[in-house]
C-alpha cells in the first residue's frame, strides 16, 4: 500500500502510529518486541516500512508530500511504485482546507481511473489532527466516500498518542486485503481453468 498526500499533514507520524499499533498487538498476542518509537522526520523522497498484523504482511510506500516536479517518486519511479500497489491511503489535515482541495492534484499525478474501474485496488481516505481546529466539513469529506465514489471508507484521526482511529484504519486495511487476496485467487483459478481448457483442446486437436 501507499500514503499519499501534501507535505506536513502528518504521514509519516501516521505510519509510525500504525507500525506502533501492530507491533503492540503482536506483543500482546506472541510476545514480540515493541518496537521503539522513532524520531519524525520530513520524509525526503519515500520510505518503505513493513509490518504483520493479523496474519497479514504489509509493505507500505510513504511518498514525500513536496513535490518537485521530475524529482518526486511518482515522476522518476511512478511504474515501479504503483504496480505493486493494492491500497491507497489519501491523507489530507482537517485544519487545512488546502490539504484537502490538493487531494486532485495527487489524484491526477497518479492517474488512478482505470485500476479503480477495475476494482482491483482500494482507496481509504484519511482525515488527519482531529484533535486540531477543523477547517474541512465532514459532509464535503463524505461526498467522495461510499459505494460508486472514489474512495471505500473515511477515518479521521490523530497520529498522537494516545492515537485516534489508527485502530479503525488497521481494520480497513485487514479487510480490504483480505478481500483483494480472495479476489486474487479466485482470478488464479479461473486463470488455471482456463489454461487447462486450452491444454485440453490442443490435446484433443493433436
Amino acid at each position: 500500500m501507499t500514503i499519499v498526500g501534501d507535505g506536513a499533514v502528518g504521514k509519516t507520524t501516521l505510519v509510525q502510529a500504525l507500525l506502533q499499533k501492530t507491533t503492540e498487538y503482536n506483543h500482546n498476542h506472541s510476545g514480540h518486541k515493541v518496537v521503539e518509537e522513532k524520531k519524525i522526520t520530513r520524509t525526503p523522497f519515500m520510505e518503505i516500512e513493513s509490518w504483520t498484523y493479523k496474519d497479514l504482511v504489509f509493505q507500505c510506500y510513504d511518498l514525500a508530500g513536496q513535490r518537485i516536479p521530475g524529482m518526486h517518486p511518482l515522476d522518476l519511479l511512478k511504474t515501479q511504485v504503483l504496480s505493486y500497489i493494492d491500497i491507497y491511503i489519501f491523507v489530507f489535515s482537517l485544519d487545512r482546507y488546502k490539504s484537502f482541495e490538493n487531494l486532485n492534484n495527487w489524484l491526477r499525478l497518479m492517474n488512478l481511473k482505470n485500476r479503480f474501474k477495475h476494482n482491483n485496488v482500494r482507496f481509504i481516505l484519511v482525515g488527519n489532527k482531529v484533535d486540531l481546529e477543523r477547517n474541512v466539513s465532514k459532509e464535503l469529506v463524505h461526498t467522495l466516500v461510499g459505494e460508486d465514489r472514489f474512495f471505500h471508507a473515511y477515518v479521521e484521526t490523530s497520529s498522537i498518542k494516545p492515537f485516534i482511529g489508527i485502530d479503525v484504519i488497521l481494520e480497513h486495511i485487514v479487510n480490504m486485503g483480505r478481500k483483494l487476496l480472495n479476489l486474487c485467487d479466485q482470478r488464479d483459478i479461473l486463470n488455471k481453468r482456463f489454461m487447462g481448457k486450452k491444454n485440453a483442446l490442443k490435446i484433443v486437436k493433436l
